[in-house]
């Protein structure tokens, strides 16, 4: 068997298929069960990370515990995207850390059905919650999906009293204009839309992000 056919063959979910004589997988198929990197002959495939049980989870995070206390932070969960992952491990995930006095914070995209956000709302300091785009059509151009169920979640954690960061990752071409700030601005004051503040997060090829804080603009615009 031709060994860039070998991966393809033994994949137990048909995730994987030839285009253009290259390796295609399709991610939602995928459940990294690691089956195709046992017949890739290169080692060009892996399952990147570890398994972890929540009791081993719980005691790697507490490594940091002094780091916590110290700066008064807290343990953010955050992606791929932590609102569509096993719920019930979340939510005992969340239970521990906030039973054992952490701040826990969910790092959300908000596009997850609303009952997710609801198990593990007791137990969450704040949700630092993305905005990318408002018309929902320029969503989905770059996102892949409309912003509906986005902001039909965001005013449903104001109106549960959720604490909320509101995060807008700016990209030049895209979003980066005072026209849709001022968008933002506006829909969550017109939706009564509580948030702690406003954060840009600007785009960067390096791999991270910086935070600029509009603290001055949510109170210019009473959110």
């Amino acid at each position: 068997m031709h060994g860039l056919r070998r991966c393809v063959a033994h994949c137990p979910n048909g995730a994987n298929s030839i285009v253009d004589g290259k390796v295609v997988m399709d991610r939602e198929k995928c459940t990294a069960c690691g089956v195709c990197t046992d017949w890739c002959l290169n080692n060009a495939r892996e399952v990147a990370g570890k398994e972890y049980t929540i009791k081993e989870l719980v005691k790697e995070a507490e490594k940091d515990r002094m780091f916590y206390e110290d700066s008064g932070g807290g343990i953010t969960l955050s992606g791929g995207e932590v609102m569509v992952q096993n719920m019930d491990y979340i939510e005992e995930l969340c239970r521990i850390l906030y039973n054992k006095g952490y701040r826990v914070n969910i790092d959300t995209c908000g596009y997850a059905p609303y009952e997710n956000f609801k198990r593990i709302l007791p137990y969450v300091d704040t949700f630092l919650y993305d905005i990318k785009a408002m018309d929902p059509e320029v969503h989905k151009k770059f996102i892949g999906v409309d912003n509906a169920l986005i902001l039909e979640n965001l005013k449903k954690l104001s109106d549960d009293g959720a604490s909320i960061n509101v995060r807008i990752p700016t990209i030049g071409g895209v979003n980066a204009t005072e026209e849709f700030m001022n968008e933002v601005a506006d829909y969550l004051k017109d939706n009564n839309i509580r948030v702690k503040q406003v954060n840009l997060l600007p785009y960067t090829t390096r791999g991270c992000t910086s935070t600029a804080s509009l603290t001055g603009l949510t109170t210019r615009r009473n959110f």
